[in-house]
């Protein structure tokens, strides 16, 4: 049954990333190379950054990328499946690869929605309906993660799911000691 609970959309699977597949890709990404977030502009058709932004990698060689993306399929049943219980929902078409955010002393990611411009091509198509985070570690201060003026509290191996929708705007608040690493990707 469709809730009018928004808040019920919100869904956070806890310790599904394994502590052994969070350090290994923390100690991989840590050599990779980092490009600071930009939003996407639609009236001008532009990237933008603001001040403050995290940085963010698609390193496409990190070796638990294969096993982070099957937690974000597993994380994707349980939602639409078991969690949302649709029978009319036939599912998705495909969820994008992951990217990695690693938020330093001092970053931030503004208040925004998961309208994903970048992830269609042409090739691929499709509209973000769930977005996916996944958190790697929690040994850092500040870097909560706003939704609808609440904390959603995540640990290291968690994953959240949530509409893409503008009825779930987001932030992460700065962080104030050590690094933030997590990673999203979007369900279509």
């Amino acid at each position: 049954m469709v809730s009018d609970n928004l808040e019920s959309y919100i869904k956070v699977y806890k310790d599904i990333i394994p502590k052994k597949i969070c350090n290994t890709s923390i100690k991989e990404l840590k050599k990779e190379s980092w490009n600071m977030h930009e939003f996407y502009d639609t009236k001008t058709d532009s990237m933008y950054h603001l001040d403050k932004e995290l940085s963010v990698s698609y390193a496409e060689n990190i070796s638990t990328r294969e096993c982070l993306m099957k937690l974000i399929f597993k994380s994707l049943e349980n939602y639409i499946l078991k969690d949302l219980n649709y029978p009319w929902f036939k599912g998705w078409a495909g969820y994008t690869p992951i990217r990695f955010n690693k938020y330093e002393k001092n970053t931030q990611m503004n208040l925004h929605w998961d309208s994903i411009h970048s992830a269609f091509d042409g090739t691929v198509k499709g509209i973000p309906m769930l977005s996916i985070v996944g958190v790697l570690n929690d040994d850092y201060k500040g870097g909560e993660l706003i939704m609808r003026d609440k904390q959603i509290k995540l640990n290291g191996g968690d994953i959240l799911l949530f509409p893409s929708s503008f009825m779930y705007p987001h932030y992460v608040k700065e962080v104030t000691k050590g690094t933030r690493y997590s990673f999203v990707s979007w369900a279509y």
